[in-house]
């Protein structure tokens, strides 16, 4: 009787599949949301500077240009290439006399993506995501009775395989307050 499985058989057979076997895709996370601001200084645009909270009044149009720089590590060896950041802005709202307790966040406003080339070994690439619509926001709100408290991003690498969840996704939520 022939043995089917004998010892060197089944170390052809798992040399075989480790050698064709892929390699694990390089894990990609995104560390940290950083928010700048641009200020109209009289007729001229000062440079993007980091702030902490924004000081907005709601009588006023909003003048200065947000962003926020989104900062991506790659851990791996190995280059990688066609990242896709996907991410979303809401604001919390507060009705207008009501206590700080009852605020809510809204449905985002808006949803967009960035495209980041390639993030070489071992190395870190920042993205900046402007241009949302934050000041058209506040202006809509101008009237309605809500005071926005808060802007929140959420972040999210397009998924790739064998990525861990939690170092594809972060969030980050800055304050706004009244001058």
């Amino acid at each position: 009787m022939y043995k089917i499985f004998s010892p060197k058989v089944l170390l052809c057979v798992l040399a075989l599949a480790a050698g064709f076997a892929r390699p694990a895709a390089a894990q990609m996370e995104v560390i940290k949301i950083d928010w700048e601001l641009s200020r109209l200084q009289e007729k001229a645009r000062l440079p993007y500077a980091p702030v902490e909270a924004l000081n907005v009044d709601p009588a006023l149009k909003f003048t200065g240009r947000l962003r926020a720089v989104v900062t991506l590590r790659n851990a791996s060896a190995k280059k990688v290439e066609g990242l896709v950041i996907r991410y979303s802005l809401r604001l919390r709202l507060l009705k207008a006399g009501e206590p700080q307790e009852k605020a809510f966040w809204s449905v985002p406003f808006y949803v967009d993506e960035l495209r980041v080339a390639a993030v070489n070994a071992l190395s870190e690439r920042s993205a900046k995501a402007m241009n949302f619509g934050f000041s058209d926001q506040l202006g809509k709100l101008k009237n309605s009775g809500f005071i926005p408290t808060a802007l929140k991003m959420e972040v999210m690498l397009s998924p790739r395989l064998g990525d861990e969840p939690a170092a594809i996704m972060k969030e980050s939520v800055i304050e706004i307050l009244k001058p």
